[in-house]
């Protein structure tokens, strides 16, 4: 592994010892919150009493998220310096808020941007609430099951001769099944262009590591970085990074403060914060023999699940495996599987995603057990009709966000909806990419498409039971 954890300091815990110190010094509690250490939580909830001494407020000495100066600073500090950041930041609203703040604080109203189709939906809601023009790159896709496998440069280049204006370029890495694309080669190119960098990595804040994980998209030269911290990291639910490259400017530096500081709350919980600088520390102590038992013990589960007669496939992050069961869909798979106590990380109508932890050495884990399939299973098989997935490598909204809030909506049947303007984002999983976008026009291709995936009995977010969409009035 090519480490950046020689620095001793890396081994401290500022945020954890004020607050123990604090934990230890407090007698009674006349301050919010209202559980006052815990004192009048039900007895059967014992077990959260002294992770409750630790969520306090900004009393002395345990500074304050929007403008540290003391334990949280020196807390932050570490975590740029793991990293090699300019500047990271602790984030108690998930990289939601990290999405929200990087977008509309790198960017201007009416700026044209080009958008990695397959993102996240707060990527989507930053694009609204910043009023921009997205341009929607559609990403590489398998031929197996459409999945996306992130944008080329030669898509990039393309667009950019099209669209010589765009700001800012937008991209997921890695993708959500752990798959990574030249990311080099297109922050290479935007550079170039005079174009931002802005990447989605909420899969990836574990890449720091280095071999034989992928390269960061942070060392890669990206200019802001997101990442979920507890998607792969030993963090708390709902916490997050952000991470602002060398090149990022001051005023883009304040901005991006300034929106974290208006989305998130005025009173940010300690142990979200403290569980943040955990995870920053766990990485910091991780070592040779931390990734061997991490690898051994996931290699330990593919061969249970070649026994049990399932195919893997391994992505390019060593913790992220698909499984699939020949003839069968991912959906009746992961349902077996829950039966056994196995819960997967999401299922499609081909695979089953496993997420497989960072351990250390002496991590104390459930050793992988027999997985038992049945051999007849009275359910309909999955059909392997090859489907094309069409797709045009970059679109445009036909109604701007700034229409969009002042115009009306309405629910029709997708039979009527040619060339109506979609009021949200329609998106068949898979490939979990928005087959139809907010703002739209819909087309009698994406049409006949929905009507595909409902008779593969496909999951179809954004469209109702009844086979109705909401859309833009336009003449009403």
């Amino acid at each position: 592994m090519n480490k950046k954890t020689n620095d001793e300091n890396q081994h401290r815990r500022p945020l954890f010892e004020v607050l123990n110190q604090h934990r230890k010094k407090e007698k009674v509690s006349f301050h919010v919150p209202g559980h006052k250490n815990g004192v009048n939580w039900d007895e059967q909830l014992t077990s959260f009493h002294t992770m409750l001494s630790f969520d306090q407020t900004e009393v002395s000495e345990l500074d304050y998220l929007h403008e540290p100066v003391g334990a949280l600073k020196e807390s932050q500090d570490l975590l740029g310096k793991l990293y090699g950041s300019k500047k990271s930041y602790y984030l108690i609203n998930g990289s939601t808020v990290g999405n929200l703040a990087m977008i509309m604080g790198s960017t201007n109203k009416g700026d044209q941007v080009f958008v990695d189709r397959s993102c996240h939906q707060s990527v989507i809601h930053a694009l609204e609430l910043a009023e921009l023009r997205p341009i929607f790159l559609t990403p590489e896709l398998t031929e197996l099951d459409a999945t996306p496998l992130g944008i080329t440069l030669a898509r990039l280049e393309e667009a950019f001769e099209n669209y010589p204006s765009v700001t800012a370029l937008i991209v997921t890495y890695p993708t959500y099944d752990g798959m990574v694309y030249p990311l080099e080669e297109l922050i290479a190119y935007a550079r170039k262009r005079k174009c931002f960098v802005l990447v989605d990595e909420a899969h990836g804040p574990h890449f720091t590591l280095g071999e034989p994980f992928p390269v960061s998209a942070l060392d890669l030269g990206a200019d802001v970085v997101v990442q979920s911290a507890h998607k792969m990291l030993p963090s708390l639910t709902q916490t997050a990074y952000l991470h602002l490259g060398h090149k990022v400017s001051s005023l883009i530096k304040h901005k991006i403060e300034h929106y974290l500081h208006v989305f998130q709350s005025s009173s940010p919980s300690y142990p979200l914060m403290l569980s943040l600088e955990y995870a920053r520390y766990f990485l910091a102590c991780f070592n040779e023999n931390d990734l061997k038992a991490t690898l051994a013990y996931r290699d330990l589960w593919k061969i249970q699940f070649e026994k049990a007669g399932l195919k893997s496939f391994q992505s390019s992050d060593p913790l992220k495996v698909r499984v699939s069961w020949k003839n069968h869909s991912g959906e009746v798979l992961a349902a077996q599987l829950e039966k056994q106590g196995v819960f997967s990380e999401k299922a499609d109508h081909f695979t089953v995603l496993l997420t497989f932890p960072l351990l250390k050495q002496t991590t104390e884990v459930r050793e992988p057990f027999c997985i038992q399939l049945p051999e007849h299973l009275e359910i309909k098989e999955i059909e392997n009709e090859e489907t094309n997935f069409s797709i045009a490598s970059y679109t445009e909204l036909d109604l701007s966000y700034q229409s969009q809030n002042s115009s009306r909506m309405k629910r029709i049947r997708l039979a009527d909806a040619e060339g109506q303007i979609a009021a949200q984002n329609i998106t068949p999983y898979p490939p979990g990419i928005p087959l139809v976008l907010k703002g739209e026009r819909i087309t009698i291709e994406q049409i006949k498409q929905l009507n595909h995936f409902v008779k593969q009995s496909m999951r179809v977010v954004g469209l109702g039971n009844k086979m109705e969409l909401t859309v833009f009035s336009e003449n009403d």
